[in-house]
C-alpha cells in the first residue's frame, strides 16, 4: 500500500500558532525590557489579509470545479476552464502556505494582546489589545481558508495526470 502525502495538518497550524506565540512573547518581552513599547497594530493590518483569504478561496474553488467535473458522469455539462498543472500545484502551495503563515500571525497578533492585558484598564491600550485581539481572529480565518483550499486541491485516487503515459494535452510551454 502506498504511502500518500496528506498535507497540512490542523495540528501542525495549531503547533505553529503556539510555538509562535510562545517565541513571539518571548522576544516582544525582550524588545520592552531595552525600554521601546509593544508595537502598534493598525486596523489596516486586517485589510491585506482578508485580500489573502479571498485569493487562496477562490484559487482552490477554481481547482475544485476543475476537479470535480472530471468526476461527474454529465458530461453535457459546460466544461470549466482547464486548469494546468502548474496552476494547480502552485494553488495548492498557496493554500499550504496560508494556513501556517496564518498559525505563525495568530501567534503574533496573540502575543502582542497578551502583552497588552495587563495594563487594559487604559483606554488606548485596551483598544490595542482588541485590535490584535481581531487580527488574530482574522489570522485564523486565514489559516482554515488554507486548510479548506488545500482540501479543495485534493484528487480522488486514480484521478492523478501524472499516472497515465500519454503526453498532456491542452497546455501550452513557452519558451
Amino acid at each position: 500500500m502506498a504511502e500518500q502525502s496528506s498535507g497540512v495538518r490542523s495540528s501542525a497550524v495549531v503547533l505553529v500558532a503556539i510555538v509562535s506565540t510562545v517565541v513571539c512573547v518571548l522576544l516582544l518581552r525582550g524588545w520592552q525590557s531595552l525600554g521601546n513599547g509593544v508595537p502598534d497594530v493598525p486596523w489596516i493590518a486586517i485589510a491585506p489579509l482578508g485580500l489573502l483569504i479571498l485569493l487562496v478561496l477562490v484559487s482552490g474553488w477554481q481547482v475544485r470545479r476543475y476537479a470535480r467535473f472530471r468526476r461527474t458522469e454529465d458530461k453535457t455539462a459546460k466544461a470549466p476552464q482547464r486548469i494546468s498543472p502548474e496552476r494547480s500545484r502552485g494553488t495548492l502551495v498557496a493554500a499550504q502556505a496560508a494556513a501556517l503563515g496564518g498559525g505563525a500571525l495568530i501567534g503574533w497578533y496573540l502575543a502582542i494582546a497578551l502583552l497588552r492585558l495587563p495594563n487594559a484598564d487604559v483606554l488606548s491600550v485596551r483598544d490595542q489589545a482588541i485590535r490584535a485581539a481581531v487580527c488574530a481572529g482574522v489570522a485564523l480565518v486565514l489559516a482554515l481558508a488554507g486548510l479548506l483550499a488545500q482540501h479543495w486541491c485534493r484528487l480522488p485516487p486514480g484521478e492523478n495526470d501524472d499516472d497515465d503515459d500519454e503526453p498532456p494535452r491542452g497546455i501550452s510551454y513557452v519558451s
